[in-house]
């Protein structure tokens, strides 16, 4: 199935539904940086909510940046994504892997914040006029959406309930998403609007699994997790399946950056190796900008 974001509503309109499955862009990204199933993850999780929190811009041109910044052996992570439904990202560690951690009575799980280490969750939002919004938030555990929910509730002034997941079969991540449920201003009132969404957040113990099993009818994950939503009717309000991993990288803003190093250093690199080589951190894409290229470039400098 295609990666596919869904908006709906429940209870006329007291209540904000967004759900996404990433699966193809998160698999893209581990084969574009060689990550490994921890960083994987990761990604998959931050390429999930940004692109849910850029769904909300009003804005057709507004997209949303996610930064970690921590000490941890992570060292950091970025992930950009747009109304669109364009999104990249990288890790600073991609290959960064650790034991799995066990408590009792649970299933092996991965240890985000012994991978994140102590820091802060940076999220911007760009309208594309003048200058983003940004705003910081103290990591929690580094699994993102705990992380997402403190900076909507500090920072947007919103209470929500955010689940990230995944699934790994066989070596193989075969689903990978989240999903948003938020009172609006016009619910905020009604206790016993409150009191049903929260008893049926507490009700969700595996939302992994559940993501895997809607993955094929991911308009219906609504009303399968949220079951006495049903009654009050959930209305899709939108169904984007044009989600994809996309960088907007080229030859040409490669070599527009390197005019930032100006005429001498570039002197300096046609003289030593008659060519430069450039790496895209979003997309690990790799652009050679040869001798006659250089010599372009400098003699317009």
């Amino acid at each position: 199935m295609k990666d596919t974001l869904v908006k709906a509503t429940a209870a006329d309109g007291a209540i904000r539904l967004l759900a996404i499955n990433v699966t193809q862009s998160t698999n893209e990204a581990q084969k574009r940086h060689s990550l490994s199933f921890l960083t994987t993850v990761l990604i998959g999780r931050s390429m999930s909510s940004a692109l849910l929190l850029a769904s909300s811009m009003k804005v057709k041109e507004g997209r949303v940046t996610l930064r970690i910044q921590s000490d941890g052996p992570l060292k950091g992570l970025f992930v950009d994504a747009g109304k669109d439904g364009t999104v990249r990202g990288y890790v600073g560690n991609p290959k960064l892997e650790l034991d799995l951690t066990k408590k009792e009575n649970s299933k092996p799980y991965f240890d985000f914040n012994k991978a994140c280490g102590k820091g802060y969750l940076h999220v911007a939002k760009d309208h594309g006029t003048g200058q983003p919004f940004s705003s910081t938030v103290e990591l929690i555990e580094g699994g993102i959406g705990e992380d997402i929910a403190s900076y909507l509730l500090h920072s947007e002034q919103t209470q929500s309930a955010v689940f990230v997941g995944e699934k790994i079969e066989k070596n193989n991540l075969v689903v990978s998403g989240a999903l948003i449920a938020q009172i609006m201003p016009k619910g905020e009132a009604n206790n016993s609007l409150l009191n049903l969404l929260n008893n049926e957040c507490r009700n969700i113990s595996n939302f992994s699994e559940h993501l895997y099993n809607s993955r094929n009818n991911f308009d219906q994950i609504f009303v399968n997790l949220f079951p006495t939503l049903k009654t009050t009717g959930v209305n899709i309000l939108e169904i984007n399946r044009n989600i994809k991993f996309n960088c907007k990288c080229s030859l040409e803003k490669s070599i527009a950056a390197l005019r930032l190093l100006g005429k001498k250093e570039l002197v300096e690199i046609l003289k030593e190796d008659k060519k430069s080589e450039l790496t895209c951190k979003f997309c690990n894409s790799v652009y050679q900008i040869n001798q006659e290229q250089l010599e372009v470039l400098i003699s317009n400098l």
